[in-house]
């Protein structure tokens, strides 16, 4: 009796599961849902970006944000659609996270129901970030490096070191040239090292009288600041008063523990310095470069440091610097990175940052590419090929040498350290033809007699037609090294 219970009670419940699914008259069986739920670029889609940018989605308006300059022609979108239903533009099919989608347009997504019913979103890509502005190497510190007329043997200038000895070409790594006192004439700021013991030495100033060059200690307020070793100094008007300030970055004393030392800036109001230290701390800052970085119309600063990592500093338009760490890469951390200058290379509005160093140390020499964003990414980034024999990069300078509107670069280079260059002993010139973004290594061919591995290392390389026929030479900063290549329709000799 039991059983046949049972068994009854299994029978009504197989009869009442096969009514329940039966269709309701008029009713599909499809899914009506037709909703873009969500979209947004991927950076691991698209290595054009920086980071992932999300949409939002209003009504039928899909609203999304990327940076000026990023390419929109093959954008990659990830999105979440309703279950069940497909997502196309015109008749293809989109697939989330692999269909490129030219973005440079509004595009008309039509979102399909398993119904056939269907939703149409309209894109809507807005550029946002930084405007370019094709004007920013004119105020970038090494373009006020160019301006400078004042091409002599700097003894006749410094006969005497600070440490009461003779001039020689080294002394004086971090010299500052500019008319600090509004008299017509360019005037130095030097700062000497000190190879016998970490302890300070004055920051000099000699007054040019008419090319007698004078010293004179009382244009600095409250006394001249003191540092163990600047390594180079830039000039600019970084408090926008209309006198030429100097920020100077040093190493501190060159030898074991290496205690390091900071980066100090000196205003210039009237003639007369004021010294602010940058608050950047204790490092080995051996290269400070300005320009104005973010596009806001005041000069900003970029400031290496090997013992730890190299910084962006902010400026506020007063004079004051705010570090930004977002702004540079932290995977080159503890990386010897000793040389550095802002320039827009490529010409597209954006101060670009290269910098180098030991190379045989891992710091290969990149250019880090600026761009809408304001940061400095990897994504966006260019390695010149590493030099085996002179591996240590001390200076960079910019050129059209074969007057193509393109930007070349000149890499000042010293040894390495191996069989071939002894550590920091002798010279190298590269010479890069630049295409853009990419660029060849033309030394062999354009520049002649470019190094001495036997020689004294160069500290600063000067781009000027010292034979004034109209193109652009190569000469030392300091005549006292002798070295000068001719331009000769694009090809220099020595």
């Amino acid at each position: 009796m039991k059983k046949y219970i049972y068994l009854k009670l299994f029978i009504l419940s197989v009869l009442f599961a096969a009514c329940s699914k039966e269709q309701l008259p008029g009713v599909s069986p499809y899914s009506p849902e037709k909703e873009l739920i969500e979209l947004s670029f991927l950076k691991a889609n698209n290595s054009n970006l920086d980071k992932d940018y999300k949409a939002i989605i209003d009504g039928k308006d899909i609203n999304i944000e990327v940076p000026k300059g990023t390419d929109l022609t093959k954008l990659i979108p990830t999105f979440k659609i309703s279950d069940k239903a497909t997502l196309k533009i015109g008749t293809a099919l989109i697939e989330s996270g692999k269909s490129a989608i030219d973005f440079s347009y509004s595009q008309s997504f039509k979102v399909i129901a398993q119904n056939e019913t269907t939703n149409d979103y309209y894109s809507n890509v807005l550029l946002v970030g930084l405007l370019p502005n094709l004007t920013l190497n004119n105020n970038s510190s090494y373009s006020s490096y160019l301006k400078n007329n004042l091409y002599i043997d700097l003894s006749f200038a410094i006969p005497t070191t600070t440490l009461n000895e003779a001039y020689f070409e080294d002394a004086y790594n971090a010299r500052a040239y500019g008319d600090f006192d509004k008299d017509g004439d360019i005037d130095i700021v030097a700062v000497a090292r000190n190879g016998k013991a970490n302890a300070g030495l004055e920051v000099e100033f000699f007054k040019n009288n008419t090319f007698q060059f004078q010293k004179d200690q009382s244009v600095f307020t409250g006394g001249a600041p003191k540092m163990v070793s600047g390594r180079k100094a830039i000039v600019g008007d970084f408090d926008g008063n209309g006198w030429l300030d100097v920020v100077i970055a040093g190493t501190g004393y060159d030898a074991n523990p290496y205690p390091g030392e900071g980066v100090k800036i000196l205003l210039n109001t009237n003639g007369k310095f004021t010294t602010k230290d940058l608050g950047v701390g204790i490092g080995y800052f051996a290269s400070v470069t300005s320009g104005d970085i973010d596009n806001d119309g005041d000069l900003d600063l970029f400031v290496t440091n090997n013992q730890s990592i190299s910084k962006f500093l902010i400026n506020d338009g007063k004079g004051t610097f705010k570090y930004d760490a977002a702004m540079y890469p932290n995977t080159y951390y503890n990386k010897g990175y000793f040389s550095s200058e802002l320039y827009d290379i490529n010409n597209d509005g954006y101060l670009d940052l290269i910098t180098g160093g030991h190379e045989h140390n891992n710091a290969n020499t990149i250019i880090l590419w600026g761009n809408a964003t304001g940061n400095y990414l990897t994504s966006k980034m260019t390695t010149i090929p590493k030099n085996t024999t002179n591996g240590v990069v001390l200076d960079f300078d910019f050129l059209d040498y074969d007057k193509d509107g393109k930007t070349d670069i000149l890499i000042t280079r010293t040894g390495s350290g191996n069989a071939e260059a002894g550590y920091y002993q002798g010279y190298y010139l590269q010479l890069l033809k630049g295409n853009g973004t990419a660029f060849t290594d033309v030394t062999s061919s354009n520049l002649k007699n470019n190094a001495n591995a036997n020689g004294r290392w160069v500290n600063w390389i000067r781009i000027q037609d010292v034979d004034n026929d109209g193109d652009l030479d190569i000469t030392s900063d300091d005549k006292l090294y002798g070295l000068v290549w001719l331009n000769n329709n694009g090809v220099f000799s020595k």
